[in-house]
């Protein structure tokens, strides 16, 4: 199962339901704010817009998943704050402090033409302009200055590629194929 995914069972009143199979790992619960029972949360993404839209989070502690309703998120700095049913205290949302919070990808709001959630990205393959294929996307990450693609090579060398304009032709997340400018040996 490729990382982000979870892959569990969750018990509710009319016995055992399924987890989505599309779950993705968008932000870290970080314990609680305020005395309403509110919990703050430590987006992986700095906009953190799939996750404030969700009106269903995933809650992952130890083995078990469980699903929350949000019935209140905003933005608060550099994270997200929000209020989940059955959160009514401080205490209670201490409890759940260090759970991985995930999003089904089918409750994603659409991209803007021209955006692309990292997630639609991985296992893209990566074209150059020679037609030359560079290898597959494995992940991305940010240095600070922009996004990078981490290609693998058939080799197992890996590929940092700048997600710029200057290097980025074309990206076709449905066929799962990303055009560049770039060569093995840079």
């Amino acid at each position: 199962m490729p990382p982000g995914k979870l892959a569990q069972r969750r018990e509710v009143d009319a016995g055992a339901v399924e987890v989505p199979s599309d779950l993705i790992e968008l932000g870290v619960l970080r314990g609680a704010y305020g005395l309403k029972g509110w919990v703050r949360i430590v987006p992986h993404d700095a906009d953190a817009a799939a996750l404030r839209a969700a009106r269903t989070w995933w809650l992952k502690q130890g083995d078990g998943v469980v699903a929350r309703e949000v019935t209140g998120v905003r933005r608060q700095g550099a994270g997200v704050v929000a209020k989940l049913t059955g959160c009514d205290s401080p205490e209670a949302a201490e409890e759940l402090r260090g759970a991985s919070v995930a999003v089904a990808r089918g409750d994603f709001p659409a991209p803007n033409d021209g955006e692309f959630y990292w997630v639609d990205l991985i296992g893209a393959r990566v074209i150059n302009r020679a037609g030359v294929e560079l290898g597959r996307v494995a992940g991305l990450r940010n240095n600070g200055a922009q996004d990078l693609l981490e290609v693998t090579a058939a080799a197992g060398a890996e590929l940092l590629v700048p997600m710029v304009e200057d290097y980025v032709d074309a990206i076709d997340a449905k066929n799962g194929v990303i055009r560049v400018d770039w060569e093995r040996d840079w």
